[in-house]
């Protein structure tokens, strides 16, 4: 069953992303510069969109075990992929863990808490907590970065650690399970749609994004393959 208030809430987020990256891929072949506090945080924001919206779904559907399964085998291959893309065209900041692994791993984790979403508000607030404070401290290793411990000179195009989105996540879980749905025929719109596409998206823009970008600069192509 699909809920469109859900989908409406993730088609504005997949628009956010779009916005955001268009900006950035710009930004990375140098034609244009982001800096300033707003730059930090927007992309922070769409993320914990992101993140909440799917903790806050998984409360609403109670998916089987066999779809979560299904689900984080996918997501993990996913990942697998955009770690090996980026490590061949930018292996001094490639993905380690980005948001796609860290979906992989709460799909599976965000089940447990299933049959006791009380939990879930105190857990998430304290996890989000914790992964605040980690990001203060550095290790010699990158062992832990999975868990949102980064080691010195940590340099990566997309970073979701367990510590603290896990804590987002829950959060999503927690209200997810109070959400009832309403009867708003206005959440049925294109907005709509794109949420229901979300993933798709996700995977195609920066390809898309970039042949833009080389149409309107004309050496995009070059700065990648040259």
């Amino acid at each position: 069953m699909r809920y469109p208030e859900i989908d409406f809430a993730r088609g504005v987020a997949v628009i956010l992303m779009l916005i955001f990256h268009s900006f950035f891929d710009a930004y990375y072949f140098g034609k244009l510069e982001l800096s300033g506090v707003f730059w930090y945080y927007f992309p922070r924001f769409i993320g914990g969109m992101f993140i909440f919206i799917s903790g806050f779904t998984m409360a609403v559907v109670k998916p089987k075990p066999s779809r979560i399964i299904r689900k984080a085998i996918k997501l993990s291959a996913l990942a697998l992929l955009i770690t090996a893309v980026t490590y061949y065209f930018a292996p001094d900041e490639f993905v380690l863990f980005g948001i796609l692994h860290f979906f992989a791993i709460a799909t599976l984790l965000g089940y447990l808490f299933l049959d006791n979403v009380k939990i879930c508000l105190p857990t998430g607030i304290l996890a989000f907590a914790i992964g605040i404070h980690l990001q203060w401290l550095r290790t010699e290793s990158n062992y832990f970065v999975w868990a949102g411990l980064m080691p010195y000179e940590f340099r990566t195009l997309d970073y979701y650690p367990l510590l603290p989105w896990f804590g987002v996540f829950l959060l999503g879980m927690y209200f997810g399970s109070h959400f009832r749905g309403t009867d708003y025929s206005f959440f049925e719109n294109p907005v709509s749609r794109l949420g229901r596409k979300s993933l798709e998206i996700y995977i195609l823009q920066h390809p898309v994004i970039i042949l833009l970008l080389q149409l309107l600069y004309g050496d995009i192509f070059q700065r990648i393959f040259g």
